[in-house]
């Protein structure tokens, strides 16, 4: 699951994914921790299909950061912000974070994963949130992305919210998910072999 295009997911796949990050940023913010670098690259999928949150070489405890750690395309405006000036955000840069990763999975990419970093800055700071750009993504998908990326990190939703999102309540067979996603690995590292 890396930045550099790549395939990008089923719907179903994405959905449930998130939900399960989801779940975990639940379990975060209760620990109130901020993990500072969620992306595809930090999801672990287990052979049963479990999705785990990893790495937390950047991760902070404490209600607020001013860290300015993390993989810029995928960081939230506040907290690129703190490059700038000194100033503090909450768990709410991992929920942004969370919707460029389902952009990424979705279309293979982050947005602006071909432009100069200084150039990913601005348009994250000052530019529109990023939004899926194919047409064959569901109206609820776009709506969730749309929810995860809004500008202002108070009109965001927490985790917990956006579990009760449709993208997410209406994934259907979440064991057939699983079981779709664990003989996906195993096929795959099959023919690695």
């Amino acid at each position: 699951m890396g930045t550099k295009k790549q395939y990008s997911l089923g719907e179903r796949w994405i959905s449930y994914i998130c939900r399960e990050v989801l779940q975990g940023l639940c379990h975060l913010q209760k620990l109130k921790i901020i993990h500072h670098d969620l992306k595809p690259e930090n999801l672990m999928l287990t052979k049963y299909g479990d999705v785990k949150i990893v790495n937390f070489e950047h991760a902070t405890i404490g209600e607020k950061s001013d860290s300015s750690a993390g993989t810029v395309c995928y960081m939230a405006p506040e907290a690129l912000g703190c490059l700038r000036k000194s100033a503090e955000y909450d768990y709410k840069a991992d929920i942004w974070s969370l919707g460029i990763t389902a952009i990424a999975m979705a279309q293979g990419y982050p947005p602006y994963s071909n432009e100069p970093e200084k150039r990913v800055i601005k348009k994250i700071i000052f530019g529109p949130a990023p939004v899926l750009t194919w047409d064959r993504w569901s109206d609820t998908f776009h709506s969730f992305v749309d929810k995860c990326l809004q500008k202002n990190p108070n009109k965001r939703p927490t985790a917990e919210k956006l579990l009760l999102h449709p993208f997410i309540t209406d994934i259907g067979d979440v064991k057939g998910v699983k079981w779709c996603i664990s003989k996906h690995l195993e096929m795959t590292q099959e023919s690695q072999l």
